[in-house]
């Protein structure tokens, strides 16, 4: 039988440089998607003084949706929001689309936006599921990108490329990941 030489053995530590890095962008990227979201829910209200302060409501959302987001993006972009008005841009009859007129991807997108972020930044900061919630942080800043292309607004794409940078960063160290209520 061989002799084993414990003096040689490596012994790798359980929490690397990795495990640290991770954690940190992973906990970055939880708040600040959940601030993002919790943002949306604020609305400015006068109260009854004729004072206007800002209020949280969970109707705000929908509210600021259309208000707000909806109304920049069609007063602004140079990309039909509609996909029936996308088609008929390139000369499809009218009644050949007509059945697109009830969809409004940018209506749903912006009253879910809110949602979404909440729920996958408190699911990074706590743990749950970090390979599906950096995922879908990552497909959400990647859908505001598109949006902001076509409005064009280039600080923020550029911010939210930042963003990008940071989730594929954590996804390459999701592998050290650690301090997790899941695993995937």
């Amino acid at each position: 039988m061989a002799d084993i030489d414990d003096d040689n053995a490596e012994v790798k530590p359980l929490i690397t440089e990795g495990t640290w890095g991770f954690l940190m962008l992973r906990l970055w990227i939880g708040f600040r998607m959940l601030f993002a979201g919790a943002e949306k829910f604020y609305a400015q209200v006068e109260n009854a003084d004729g004072v206007k302060e800002w209020t949280f409501a969970w109707g705000n959302a929908i509210t600021n949706a259309k208000g707000n987001i909806l109304n920049v993006v069609r007063d602004n972009a140079f990309l039909p929001l509609n996909p029936k008005d996308f088609f008929m841009k390139f000369g499809v009859a009218e009644e050949k689309v007509e059945f697109l007129s009830a969809i409004q991807p940018d209506l749903w997108f912006s009253i879910g936006l809110p949602y979404l972020l909440l729920v996958f930044g408190a699911f990074l900061i706590v743990g749950i599921l970090p390979r599906v919630s950096l995922f879908m942080a990552g497909i959400t800043f990647m859908l505001l990108s598109i949006g902001l292309m076509s409005l064009p607004d280039a600080e923020g794409i550029m911010y939210l490329g930042v963003h990008v940078g940071l989730v594929a960063v954590a996804m390459c160290l999701v592998r050290h990941s650690r301090f997790n209520l899941t695993k995937y």
